[in-house]
């Protein structure tokens, strides 16, 4: 492998000695030192930051040991709510299969007979059947212990790559479109259900949940709203809460603006001029709905669920409030690119994949607009052609 040290030379005449700390994660990625001593002193603090010095040289290493490395690395990237579920999956899962293998023993036939397995139609008495979404996120999570293995250069390619299960046949395929989440938005009238509890039982609840049935938000981005997010026509979403409370960047790590209505200004108005009267801390740096600090998931949450048995509601999560958001705005506007932009996916695409029959659900004739363009064109030409 080549050398992550390497001596080039600058503009201003003077020599630097860059370290390439890509397959390590650093940051910045190809950071540069004075000195050859000073360059090796920071590839070791990467390599054992990266994961105990594992060498590309090592032919002992496990995948348990690989996955512990991926795990620690992830700790500054994931949320700790996707941290601990990989954990479940290593631990319950994975772990039993592969952990005392070798990494360059484990390969593609033994992946395949893995998942297999798992998405086996009869399963022996006493075993759980899994679904496709499950084994997909098995699936999922070996490759990216794998691909680490590789960046590491423990193994020249991921063996997961070539490891489809029944891939071509028809039953597959179906099983392939189960596995995509399946979006149960609340209808209007269970809304309305829940938003006349609230108002009669917990007003607070109420802002909670109106607040999410119009901006889209994820629970924990509004949970992590302050007063100073709240802008005259926009809400800003740049930070998300996790279930212990901490504060976290959005789920894709980017910032975006969603459009208040005039509805919600209200009710965030009010919410806020009763607060300052109660002296329940209502500056720009309070959280909207907390006091002191973000208010908790499973408060929140507990309180949710009561609201849903008193209305007789089954089958929903709190989630569901911004697939109802989705869902209903991309039916009256039916502009996809919009709706991605409010709810912040980065590509339309991901909308598309959830949302997409819902633009479908309306039955309006959008060909015959075709038939318009004839007649507007001639239009046009009539008017240019006619005396002055």
């Amino acid at each position: 492998m080549a050398n992550p040290i390497r001596k080039i030379g600058t503009k201003a005449g003077t020599v630097v000695w860059q370290v390439d700390g890509r397959r390590y994660n650093a940051s910045p990625r190809r950071p540069q030192f004075p000195t050859k001593e000073a360059a090796e002193d920071a590839l070791a603090q990467m390599i054992a930051k990266r994961g105990a010095g594992l060498s590309p040289t090592r032919r002992d290493v496990t995948f348990a040991m690989q996955a512990d490395v991926y795990l620690k690395n992830a700790a500054d990237a994931l949320a700790g709510r996707s941290l601990r579920s990989y954990a479940s999956i290593l631990n319950t899962h994975l772990l039993p299969a592969f952990g005392s293998k070798r990494i360059i023993d484990i390969n593609t036939a033994s992946i395949r007979a893995f998942l297999a397995g798992k998405s086996a139609a009869k399963k022996p008495s006493g075993e759980r059947q899994f679904s496709a979404a499950t084994v997909r996120l098995l699936r999922a999570t070996l490759s990216v212990i794998f691909s680490t293995a590789v960046d590491d250069g423990l193994i020249p390619a991921n063996p997961v790559t070539a490891a489809h299960v029944g891939n071509r046949g028809r039953k597959a395929r179906i099983a392939g479109r189960v596995a995509v989440e399946k979006i149960r938005p609340f209808e209007q009238k269970q809304v309305d259900a829940i938003l006349e509890f609230c108002d009669a039982r917990d007003q607070e609840l109420g802002d909670f949940v109106f607040t999410l049935l119009r901006t889209g938000a994820r629970p924990g981005e509004a949970r992590a709203l302050r007063w100073s997010d709240i802008h005259e026509d926009k809400v800003l979403i740049e930070r998300s809460v996790d279930d212990l409370n901490v504060i976290t960047p959005t789920k894709t790590g980017n910032v975006r603006e969603v459009d208040l209505t005039p509805a919600l200004k209200d009710v965030l108005k009010l919410r806020r001029l009763k607060r300052e009267r109660a002296g329940h801390g209502a500056g720009d740096g309070d959280f909207v709905f907390g006091n002191g600090g973000p208010i908790k998931a499973r408060a929140i949450s507990h309180r949710f669920d009561q609201a849903l048995r008193e209305c007789k509601i089954e089958g929903h999560v709190m989630y569901d409030c911004r697939h109802f958001y989705a869902s209903v705005l991309l039916q009256r506007c039916r502009d996809v690119v919009y709706v991605a932009k409010m709810l912040g996916h980065s590509n339309p695409a991901t909308t598309l994949k959830y949302y997409s029959h819902y633009l479908a659900a309306t039955s309006t004739r959008f060909a015959d607009l075709l038939d318009d363009q004839p007649a507007l064109a001639a239009t046009e030409r009539d008017e240019m052609n006619a005396p002055t």
